[in-house]
């Protein structure tokens, strides 16, 4: 009887452990680590502030200085040396979009206080800034004025308009800039730049962090060595569908100039070295002489560029990076701005994907595939309720099939992937909520530096298309070349018969992402390793204490690299001791390389299901439109909803015969597609109560 009621106390304080969703508008710096593992805290005693004569003149100083490095900056845009060439295997990697003049008053305005803190830091101290970021300067505080840019638009959002906004703006009836495509990304503990504001983090001993490259082919080398799994029964679809996830909630602006580039330079183009077209917008990746892949090829150089800041409001905060996304799960990669034909349908492209998704270049077959299946929902819809015989608005048609095709998005991901992700962690986590206005829906930096980036130990070297009886693997970077050669059906039947593989890097994902002909591409993971950095992020260890914490696991100190035993397997561990002085200076990005859990229903390293979990529950809460109780939505369209899941799609859209039951395990029964066309034949009479 007594254990019982232990359970019955310990698992509802379970569930409240993941109930921590705020991200701080102004985080500190995290100490938690440091005073139970008695590590000497930066600027401890410190409580310096600046001491500036007049901030007035300071503040001018800057913004003077942003127009013109932003002048300057237009100069680079139109000279071909300064611009990766069409021929070289990342031409569009590193694309830039144009900015309308909103949104080069916001870059300045983030310039402006970027160089402000710049002066401040190099002038004062890291520990002054640190104190004044954190807001132990009151008087400075006041003094500052930033009258500039500090003058935020007034919004009054229409209660009583039933449908979602293209950009995420009033969805939040309070604030209505919340979640809005453009804002910074958010993070939970205050960034770690060596100096607080721009400059890389360093080792423990003050020495620079490792050679990303080095680590990361030393780290794939190492697991070739271990005998592979057998295979995750997790589907190579289910894979791509995470990742369009990704893509619809994360939107990477590089830094940009006035118009749009197909990226900025910083290697040669052979990628013997830095260039002498060197832009200040690209910060060229270093490769080791003796790399065992680029080394032959004589490559000492990648291209690298930095993903935008964004401070638009001139707060005097930590630095944070820019998401032109919404951060609602809405579709925004899929339907843009709203590019539809005549008839409200959204304009396609291959595979019959949103000719808006094409805008984001980097992207293989398989994810216009996936994305496809949500474009021709859309445009079905259209064209049922048309045939319903109702007179209705055109924007009346298009907002109702968009709101169904969301609606369809948003339940195939928390019923359907999320619980194949969790297993059974996926009830800890405890999804069950309502809307919460005071919730600010925000996309984690940490998150997209690291742990949300689980995906890409994922990617294989080769994947399957299927062509009648016959099944064609070919490598993975091929798929991001010459669409038209490929039948976009075999495609999808591919994906749902290609497993995952846990236990292997491939060299798709360290070698020859992007490329053009096998030999020389990027490495992804490094890309990812690399983003970690210029954003600031904190050491690995640092993250997994403050989210052991949330999560209500027990904390530990690691003062060896033998420590990491309880994290990572005997063969990785000597990977971060060649290369790491301290188990500190782990990147996050590592998170990924944790040991399988215990409960082997979770795909997802501890770490990494926590910061998920917590990441997928702000999303939901924070939506005022999330399908379960968007009080928009009719009785209609909430059936169908419920009505149309994964396997319907691919029966009604993936142009095959037969159907997995369970799109996201590839070892699935089939069902014939006709079986599932026939079930929503039944209620197309719904479409007309839309």
């Amino acid at each position: 009887m007594f254990k019982l009621i232990v359970i019955c106390i310990l698992v509802p304080c379970v569930l409240a452990a993941y109930d921590n969703l705020q991200l701080p508008d102004n985080p500190v710096y995290y100490n938690d680590y440091s005073r139970q593992c008695h590590v000497p805290v930066k600027c401890a005693s410190d409580r310096r502030c600046p001491e500036v004569y007049d901030w007035k003149d300071l503040e001018r100083w800057a913004q003077q200085e942003a127009n013109v490095q932003f002048k300057r900056d237009l100069g680079y845009e139109y000279k071909p040396c300064y611009l990766i060439g069409e021929n070289e295997f990342d031409f569009n990697m590193f694309f830039t979009r144009a900015l309308s003049n909103e949104q080069e008053i916001g870059v300045k305005n983030t310039m402006a206080t970027d160089i402000l803190l710049e002066y401040l830091a190099n002038t004062y101290g890291k520990c002054t800034v640190r104190n004044l970021l954190e807001g132990r300067c009151p008087k400075v505080n006041q003094s500052l004025s930033l009258d500039e840019c500090q003058k935020k638009p007034l919004s009054k959002c229409d209660p009583t308009y039933p449908y979602r906004s293209y950009d995420g703006h009033c969805n939040n009836l309070q604030h209505a800039s919340w979640g809005q495509a453009g804002n910074p990304f958010k993070i939970e503990i205050a960034t770690c730049y060596d100096d607080f504001v721009s400059k890389r983090r360093l080792s423990a001993s003050g020495r620079a962090l490792p050679n990303n490259r080095a680590v990361i082919s030393d780290m794939q080398r190492v697991v070739k060595n271990i005998p592979p799994d057998s295979g995750n029964l997790f589907s190579l679809f289910g894979l791509l569908f995470c990742e369009t996830i990704n893509t619809d909630m994360v939107g990477r602006a590089m830094k940009r100039v006035r118009n749009a580039t197909t990226g900025f330079r910083g290697c040669r183009a052979d990628g013997s070295g830095v260039s002498d077209c060197r832009t200040p917008f690209t910060c060229p990746m270093s490769v080791p002489s003796d790399d065992p892949n680029y080394g032959p090829l004589r490559v000492e150089c990648l291209n690298f560029s930095p993903i935008e800041k964004s401070n638009d409001q001139c707060d005097i905060r930590y630095p944070l990076k820019r998401n032109i996304g919404s951060s609602y799960l809405d579709l925004s990669s899929v339907y843009g701005d709203g590019n539809y034909d005549s008839e409200g349908k959204i304009i396609e492209s291959f595979c019959k994907a949103s000719s808006n998704f094409d805008s984001n270049k980097v992207l293989s077959i398989q994810f216009l595939a996936v994305t496809g299946l949500f474009t021709q929902l859309h445009n079905y819809c259209v064209d049922r309720v048309k045939l319903c015989g109702k007179p209705r608005k055109k924007e009346e048609i298009i907002e109702t099939c968009r709101s169904l095709t969301i609606g369809v998005y948003q339940r195939i991901i928390y019923e359907e992937v999320l619980p194949v992700l969790f297993g059974n962690f996926y009830s800890q986590c405890n999804f069950d909520c309502e809307y919460d206005e005071n919730l600010e829906s925000t996309i984690s930096q940490s998150y997209v530096g690291g742990p949300g980036r689980f995906q890409h130990v994922w990617v294989p070297e080769n994947v399957t298309m299927v062509q009648g009886t016959e099944r064609v693997s070919k490598p993975f970077f091929e798929y991001f070349l010459n669409y038209e050669t490929f039948n976009c059906a075999g495609v999808l039947k591919g994906m749902l018969e290609d497993p995952i593989h846990t236990g292997t890097l491939s060299n798709s994902l360290i070698n020859t992402f992007f490329s053009k002909d096998g030999k020389l591409g990027h490495c992804l993971l490094c890309l990812d390793m690399e983003r970690g950095r210029d954003a600031g992020l904190c050491p690995l260890i640092l993250y997994k204490h403050f989210f052991d914490k949330i999560a209500g696991h027990p904390t530990k100190c690691y003062s060896s690299f033998e420590d990491l035993n309880d994290m990572f397997d005997a063969e990785v561990i000597e990977v971060f001791k060649r290369h790491y002085e301290s188990p500190f200076d782990i990147d996050v990005i590592f998170s990924l390389f944790e040991k399988d859990q215990e409960d082997q229903t979770i795909l997802l390293p501890q770490t990494v299901a926590t910061v998920t979990c917590l990441q997928y529950k702000r999303l939901k809460c924070s939506d005022r439109f999330f399908y379960s109780w968007n009080k928009f939505y009719s009785p209609a369209l909430k059936e169908l909803i419920h009505s149309i899941d994964m396997p319907t799609l691919l029966a009604l859209f993936g142009g095959m015969e037969e159907v997995p039951i369970d799109p996201w395990h590839f070892q699935s029964d089939k069902v014939p597609a006709q079986q599932l066309k026939n079930k929503i034949k039944r209620k197309l009479d719904l479409f007309g109560s839309l």
